[in-house]
Parts: structure tokens; sequence; C-alpha cells
């Protein structure tokens, strides 16, 4: 009886091996490059999203023109580039501290170098104490304005302050 001592070599090629680590190398690395794509694609147009509220603040320009009160008006102008969006008008003694106010849709005042707009006291603006005044007016660009998000809009409008 013959007995043979052979030892069987059970394995893979290194060639086989390298094929493999490689693959996996590749893998990762498409994976990783596909996850830093997406989060720079997705962070650019976060950038560009503000960019463009930075820019339409900007461009917002409001002035309060006169407050006629016998008439019972405020009467403002938009010389920017923008449309606004009234948010909150508020007049107040000069010696008091401001009172606190709701921000919502009062107006629209079109950008134009050549028209002023009429707010009602009473309706679009609200009247508190006795003279002398302060008018404190809140407004955002029309073009960032979100009808869903009172607490955005804040954060973007202009606030304009004037003695009278």
């Amino acid at each position: 009886m013959l007995i043979l001592n052979k030892r069987i070599k059970i394995g893979v090629s290194y060639i086989v091996t390298v094929a493999i680590m490689t693959a996996i190398t590749i893998a990762l690395g498409l994976l990783v490059w596909g996850v830093v794509g997406g989060w720079a694609g997705v962070s650019a147009i976060y950038l560009v999203e503000e960019t463009n509220k930075e820019i339409a603040q900007q461009r917002s320009l409001l002035i309060v023109e006169f407050v006629d009160f016998s008439r019972g008006v405020v009467w403002v102008s938009n010389p920017g580039k923008v449309d606004l969006i009234i948010l909150s008008c508020i007049i107040y003694p000069k010696s008091s501290s401001p009172p606190p106010r709701t921000y919502q849709r009062l107006a629209k005042v079109d950008a134009s170098m050549d028209r002023v707009y009429p707010l009602k006291i009473g309706q679009e603006c609200q009247l508190i104490g006795s003279s002398p005044y302060v008018v404190e007016i809140n407004a955002i660009a029309s073009t960032i304005y979100n009808d869903r998000n009172p607490m955005e809009n804040i954060q973007w409008s202009i606030w304009v302050r004037q003695d009278v």
C-alpha cells in the first residue's frame, strides 16, 4: 500500500486577490465621490438661494414720504429695484418702546420712482398713544416673500423707522 503524502494547496491566486482589492477600492472611491458630489451640489444650490435673497434685500428701499393724520394715511414710496410687500406698520409714541406686532401681508408697493402709496391708519397701520410719534414699517421683497413661512419673511425683511 502506497500512501502518498501530498499537500493539496487550495487558495486564490495573487492576480485574483489584486483584482478583488482593486474592485473594492474603486467601488469605495466612487461611493465617496458620489456622496461628496451630491453634498457639493446641494450646498451650491443653498448658497445661490441665500445669495439671491441677500441681493433682493439690498435692492429693497422704502421711504415714508408723509404722514397725514387728518386723513389717516401714511404715504410711502418705493424707489428701489424690486416690488415690496408691507408686513407691518405701526405708529407709536416716540418716548415709549415699540409695541408687539403681527407680521402679515398688508399691502404691495410696486417699485416706482414717481408713485406713492397710501397705507390707511387703522387698517394697514396701527396707531397707539399720542404724539410725537415714530412710524415703523417692515417690508420684504416680493420675489422672496413666502406666505407659508412668516418667520422667514421677517428674517429677510427691511425695517424703516421714521420720526413724525
